[in-house]
């Protein structure tokens, strides 16, 4: 056990040093706002500036980058961070989960706590960041969906009066509060850098993952290949997601009793521990003292998980 805890003493140390790193020898992570700084200064970039001008950055550590951007589940953590809208960069996320890991082993080790017991509960307290992470993309995109109708129907507005598309997303970026008029003014900067309509749509549904998004994308796509009214395909779909969302509400409070239920089962070995702690503190302090108390500990917080896993997908309804 001391030679895991010098190991994580240091390798805590060697985690602070690279975000200390990170945060202060910050560059430009956009090459968007690389590019406008070389026109500003007279230098017109070339062909090669062009083609990483949508290249997404990992860490302002050379290596690092590197070797982070060689891997799909990296790629797929970006993707996620995007849709959450976390503005930081994957390598500065994963130090900063390390040293989450890190910190709590070393304080189960100066509890004294078993190998396994520690090695659990430091598997655990590294999940936060990534629930946090799912929590916020969740958070965002539901936010995205309730504005989503309302920005549409400011689009067919502005189409009715003779803007362009381009112009419609610009005024849903003037208008229309965050993340929607974010999103919107981020591929109006697309459009004008030189990124294809059909391109940049497809990039913007893979940044908020909606499927009320994705269904707008591919009919603005098919309708610029085969024609039609585009005003009237923008209120159609602006009405269909608003039937949609009503019918999504009755199926909350449906489900509703489900999900408390759920929460009251989850609740409800904590609430009689702290009890029977509180009543008869022998029953438990057993747990403590005997030397298979922690391996049973983890098994049952291991048990309760898979339960709370199981029960949260079953009274999710993704529609």
């Amino acid at each position: 056990m001391e030679y895991a805890f010098a190991a994580a003493l240091f390798f805590l140390l060697l985690i602070i040093f690279e975000l200390l790193y990170s945060f202060f020898n910050k560059g430009e992570s956009r090459p968007i706002d690389r590019v406008m700084e070389r026109y500003s200064r007279g230098e017109l970039p070339d062909e090669q500036e062009l083609d990483i001008l949508y290249y997404r950055k990992f860490s302002e550590i050379k290596l690092l980058n590197a070797i982070l951007s060689a891997s799909p589940i990296v790629r797929r953590l970006d993707s996620l961070m995007q849709q959450g809208g976390v503005n930081m960069l994957v390598g500065v996320y994963l130090l900063l989960t390390m040293t989450i890991g890190a910190v709590t082993f070393l304080l189960c080790s100066m509890v004294s706590f078993p190998s396994v017991l520690s090695a659990l509960i430091t598997g655990l307290a590294m999940l936060v960041p990534f629930l946090y992470l799912k929590f916020r993309r969740a958070r965002r995109r539901s936010k995205f969906e309730a504005l989503f109708p309302d920005a549409l129907d400011l689009m067919g507005y502005s189409l009715k009066a003779g803007h362009s598309i381009v112009a419609s997303f610009k005024m849903v970026e003037e208008e229309m509060a965050s993340p929607v008029g974010e999103e919107f003014g981020r591929v109006v900067e697309e459009l004008n850098f030189g990124m294809g309509l059909d391109a940049s749509l497809r990039t913007f549904s893979k940044r908020i993952d909606s499927t009320e998004l994705r269904f707008f994308a591919t009919s603005v796509i098919i309708q610029r290949e085969t024609g039609g009214n585009l005003v009237e395909m923008i209120e159609k779909i602006s009405e269909v997601i608003r039937k949609k969302f009503r019918f999504r509400e009755k199926v909350k409070a449906l489900s509703a009793e489900g999900k408390l239920s759920a929460g009251i089962l989850l609740a409800l070995p904590f609430l009689t521990g702290a009890a029977i702690l509180v009543t008869s503190p022998k029953y438990l302090t057993v747990l403590a003292s005997d030397p298979i108390g922690p391996y049973l500990i983890g098994i049952a917080v291991t048990m309760m998980s898979i339960g709370t896993f199981i029960m949260y997908r079953l009274v999710q309804l993704d529609m």
